[in-house]
């Protein structure tokens, strides 16, 4: 039988530890985000909330806010996230939390130097390997959907959030979701270990044409996919995916049992200014689903 390890909340700790426990030892520093715009906030003499002339990102000597942003993550999804990030020579653990301070929507970052308090990273630099290459691989996973290597959600509207803050101007934007047609009568008759083969193979096609066109692809669902791409019009997405669509039939996908022949339908949106991610996506969905009714 397991034994089960004990945890114990934080709340019903013993007051004679509490002693290390404080901002001091747990903590290097915090501050305050804005996770719209990145801004960065202090308390003034009068106790109020006064923006800095800098952003969040340029702390880790980035010039864009970062792509998996957890202030952005924390503020959307109400939640606490954590990160890693490399920073003059350093690894800096932050966790962010959502907080309402004055009637505003903020963000709380938590910051603590880990540089030397990780075994594992410490075997790593003892060893000479590049810490800041191991790191930032870590990120990168966090932002990828396990099973397709596609970017995940929470990486796409980032991404299309970063695109509409930058103050510049506007470029076209647009994307195009697919949707595989039958996917749950593959699963039914090839079972969900070949379910799986066809996101992958899917994947492979979509992020190939996505890097060919200077663009990302993500997944968007459990069978739905997404491309987007800059300086593109509606148009020449639905060409993109007429080429993937070719490609996918004339060369279906080859499994033990038999051969595997996949389709899928395709909507396509352009990002509009006063969108937000989730009007955009929402668009593309609707564009999907009416391009299926058609079918």
């Amino acid at each position: 039988m397991k034994k089960e390890i004990a945890m114990f909340e934080f709340k019903q700790m013993n007051e004679s530890l509490k002693s290390y426990c404080t901002g001091e030892s747990i903590f290097d520093f915090y501050r305050i985000v804005n996770p719209k715009t990145h801004e960065v906030f202090e308390y003034d003499q009068d106790n109020h909330l006064k923006a800095q002339k800098e952003y969040c990102y340029e702390y880790w000597g980035k010039k864009e806010a970062c792509f998996n942003c957890i202030a952005r993550h924390s503020y959307v999804k109400q939640r606490q996230y954590v990160k890693l990030e490399f920073v003059h020579g350093k690894i800096l653990l932050i966790i962010s939390k959502p907080v309402k301070i004055q009637d505003r929507m903020l963000a709380l970052e938590l910051i603590k130097d880990i540089t030397f308090s990780m075994v594992g990273l410490n075997y790593y630099r003892a060893e000479h390997k590049n810490v800041e290459h191991i790191v930032s691989q870590f990120n990168e996973l966090a932002v990828r959907d396990i099973l397709t290597g596609l970017y995940n959600l929470d990486y796409i509207k980032n991404y299309l959030d970063n695109f509409l803050q930058k103050e510049i101007v506007f470029n076209r934007l647009t994307g195009a979701a697919i949707d595989i047609d039958q996917y749950s009568q593959i699963n039914a008759q090839y079972g969900y270990a070949v379910g799986n083969e066809v996101l992958q193979y899917v994947a492979g096609i979509l992020e190939k044409y996505a890097a060919s066109i200077g663009g990302l692809a993500g997944r968007l669902g459990p069978d739905e996919m997404g491309i987007f791409s800059i300086n593109r019009t509606p148009a020449e997405m639905e060409e993109l995916c007429k080429k993937v669509q070719e490609e996918i039939r004339e060369n279906p996908l080859e499994i033990q049992e038999g051969t595997v022949h996949i389709s899928f339908e395709y909507g396509t949106a352009a990002l509009e200014r006063e969108d937000e991610p989730d009007d955009f996506i929402g668009r593309l969905y609707f564009n999907l689903r009416t391009a299926q009714g058609r079918k």
